[in-house]
């Protein structure tokens, strides 16, 4: 008999076989070995993963089938120390109230699409739950699990994740007070209510670290983390070259003024393959009977300190006249202001492999 009462605990864990229709027993059991799928994903997230009692806790649930599913159902377990308020559904055409049953101090909610899901929909739900106060710190876990199938008499297909929230019993303000202090439960409260307000701005600060680096920050900071380098970075290119620049300069700072780092500067800003050729009066042979004076110029025809630069850039970016010109005098600009003063220089431009 009481083998026979199990079986049925299980069976009806989740009626999907049946109806549809998410079911709890009226005593907690563990789920049946389903295999999971590909077929249908849940996902589940909380706004915050650490709150304090008297907050509110935001709770996302999404539900994205990959394949027609006439039969689904899908389930949320609010743990204790949670208090439900709010259902609401963002997005798809599911249903918008959720069936609601308390077993053993937690709190179940079930989703039946009566419908059954489509492929490329999302159906979102969003549940506002307050913490409740709790003796000392803990973890609450958070479930969503969905069954679905493909058929009536089909196999199950399931899919789920959850969870877990940080709930602090007092605000940890404390450790910063004298030892008698953080046994004082009212203290530990009251400086709650502190942590709670600053948080948002103590997450920011944490956070300052990734705003000054070059591959994370926002597109908006590269500017201005370029006015601290001395560099000026232009509108018109492509963010990955503004943030791999930021990433260089301080080793092209090292090679300021070199052949090297005027080439690798180019070649980050545009894309393509540059040559530098110095000149180094390669020309000029002194003889037994040459006179050196001040009249004299090293260098290739007569010009002391020249080299010439040629940038081979993908053929699309030259299409046109125009377009060529306005590469040459971008990359004109850059040249001028990293070669050393006393150089000059020849620039050409020709197209490369797209």
């Amino acid at each position: 008999m009481a083998e026979q009462t199990e079986q049925e605990n299980l069976s009806t864990a989740y009626t999907l076989a049946t109806r549809g229709v998410t079911a709890q027993p009226a005593k907690r059991t563990s789920l049946p070995s389903i295999p999971r799928g590909p077929e249908v994903e849940v996902a589940l997230v909380a706004d915050f993963h650490r709150r304090f009692p008297g907050e509110a806790l935001f709770l996302f649930v999404r539900l994205q089938p990959s394949v027609n599913l006439p039969i689904c159902g899908l389930e949320v377990r609010i743990p204790e120390g949670l208090l439900l308020v709010d259902c609401d559904c963002l997005d798809g055409d599911g249903p918008t109230r959720p069936n609601t049953r308390s077993i053993e101090g937690e709190f179940y909610l079930s989703f039946d699409f009566e419908g059954g899901v489509v492929p490329g929909m999302s159906y979102e739900y969003v549940l506002e739950t307050i913490v409740q106060p709790a003796p000392g710190d803990r973890n609450v876990e958070v479930g969503a699990v969905v069954l679905a199938r493909t058929v009536a008499d089909g196999p199950v297909i399931r899919d789920e994740e959850s969870l877990a929230i940080a709930v602090s019993a007092k605000g940890n303000y404390t450790r910063y007070l004298p030892s008698l202090y953080t046994r004082d439960e009212l203290m530990g409260r009251f400086l709650m209510l502190f942590e709670s307000f600053w948080s948002p701005v103590s997450q920011q600060i944490r956070q300052m670290p990734y705003y000054f680096d070059p591959t994370v920050t926002p597109a908006d900071m590269l500017p201005w983390l370029a006015s601290w380098l001395d560099l000026t970075l232009d509108p018109e290119w492509p963010e990955a070259q503004r943030r791999a620049l930021l990433k260089a300069a301080r080793r092209l700072y090292q090679k300021r003024g070199t052949a090297r780092g005027l080439q690798e500067y180019l070649e980050i800003y545009t894309g393509g393959q540059v040559q530098i050729i110095e000149h180094r009066a390669n020309n000029f042979v002194v003889g037994s009977l040459a006179e050196l004076s001040d009249s004299i110029a090293l260098g290739r025809n007569n010009r002391p300190h020249t080299f010439t630069v040629i940038v081979h850039l993908p053929g699309h970016l030259l299409a046109d006249e125009g377009r060529t010109a306005h590469w040459q005098q971008r990359i004109a600009a850059i040249i001028d202001s990293e070669k050393p003063v006393h150089t000059t220089y020849t620039l050409r431009v020709e197209a490369g492999e797209d």
